[in-house]
């Protein structure tokens, strides 16, 4: 047999070789043009803007949470106070009241305050049990005066709560905080210390809920990182405001180590019936925040950084002078906080008040052995 016949000749051979070569490259092509189909050009991504974040997470949470269902949680804990959702980030209540809820605060105006002149007015905030002293920074700033307040509270084994500025009350505020900030550091080292952001701003200046929460967004951040070991607090309501609570809880960030606000309970003119028998209304406050930070997903401390039964106590009102009603009355309200877990409390005022806890020769008022009482209990 011929051998050489049964091959193909050179032409034929040539010309598959380049058909074989045509099918690969054009295989080839194919591939790379659907994988280029699917795969984004990362040279155009680049220039694509990036999402605002937190306004994303705003939305979800806003669509994940309706205003209705927000509602009926509300208004379930209002009618119900046994059915208001539990806190699992707070340790439950045992109902006892501790010295974080027996807080006072300073008059503060100078450095004549009877708090900081007084040895015998220290020594019975002590037997009052006091735990928590709340400290304001005044427009007419003194930084030596805060240093000798802090130091008091130091040296008295109570918590510090400072009322800080923030960036309406004067136009040097920020630089005021830093620099009480920065002597905290200095005084309480690595030890808790509380910070509350403004002071009633939702009454005067009348800040928005979004007023105020840009500007804690715009200075609490700055802030956290001046301080060593700071808790830092608001919104700081002149009283329970459930929308502004709840606005300011979506929209804060850093959000709040704890929440708070004040309570009062009438006016100097209202009968003492009146005044007692509407602290039960705190218990329906306690129950819509609670209700109002599970539907935003979190659950934080609760602070009373001012409560007394008025705001605008006078001498001749029948109840600021009626032992037996300010001893019911602080009583009733100190165990409304303690059942409710509230977290702290300080109340207003510890002297130079019309309803202090100490009068100014140094003996304690019915308010003031009525923590003493409940303090040691």
């Amino acid at each position: 047999m011929d051998i050489k016949s049964k091959l193909p000749n050179q032409k034929n051979l040539v010309g598959l070789v380049l058909c074989t070569v045509l099918v690969i490259i054009l295989a080839g092509f194919i591939q790379s043009f659907f994988a280029t189909a699917s795969t984004p050009d990362t040279t155009k991504l680049s220039f694509t803007p990036t999402p605002n974040l937190r306004a994303t997470a705003t939305a979800q949470k806003a669509k994940a949470t309706p205003a209705p269902v927000m509602e009926a949680r509300v208004a379930q804990a209002a009618a119900n106070p046994a059915t208001a959702p539990t806190t699992p980030a707070v340790a439950p209540s045992s109902g006892k009241v501790t010295p974080m809820l027996l807080g006072t605060n300073l008059s503060l105006m100078d450095s004549n305050d009877q708090v900081l002149s007084s040895a015998t007015t220290r020594t019975l905030l002590q037997q009052m049990h006091v735990g928590l002293l709340r400290i304001p920074l005044h427009k007419q700033f003194s930084i030596a005066t805060v240093i000798q307040a802090a130091q008091t509270a130091k040296s008295l084994n109570m918590a510090p709560l400072i009322v800080l500025q923030g960036d309406q009350a004067v136009s040097q505020a920020s630089e005021n905080d830093t620099q009480v900030i920065q002597a905290m550091n200095q005084i309480f080292g690595q030890s808790v210390v509380y910070y509350e952001y403004g002071n009633e701003e939702d009454l005067n200046p009348k800040l928005t809920a979004q007023e105020y929460t840009d500007s804690w967004n715009h200075l609490i951040p700055q802030f956290k990182k001046t301080a060593l070991n700071g808790n830092f607090i608001g919104p700081v309501n002149y009283q329970y405001n459930g929308p502004y609570l709840q606005y300011f809880l979506q929209n804060a960030t850093p959000r709040p180590n704890e929440v708070s606000w004040h309570e009062y309970t009438c006016g100097s003119q209202d009968s003492g019936d009146f005044c007692l028998s509407h602290l039960d209304k705190w218990n329906s406050h306690f129950n819509d925040a609670q209700a109002r930070m599970s539907a935003v997903g979190i659950s934080l401390p609760i602070m009373i950084t001012e409560w007394n039964y008025t705001a605008n106590p006078a001498s001749n009102d029948g109840k600021s002078d009626d032992d037996a009603f300010m001893t019911t009355w602080t009583s009733k309200a100190l165990q409304i906080m303690a059942a409710n877990g509230i977290f702290a409390a300080a109340q207003f005022s510890c002297t130079d008040y019309q309803i202090p806890l100490i009068d100014s020769d140094n003996t304690l008022t019915a308010q003031g052995r009525a923590f003493q009482k409940l303090g040691g209990s």
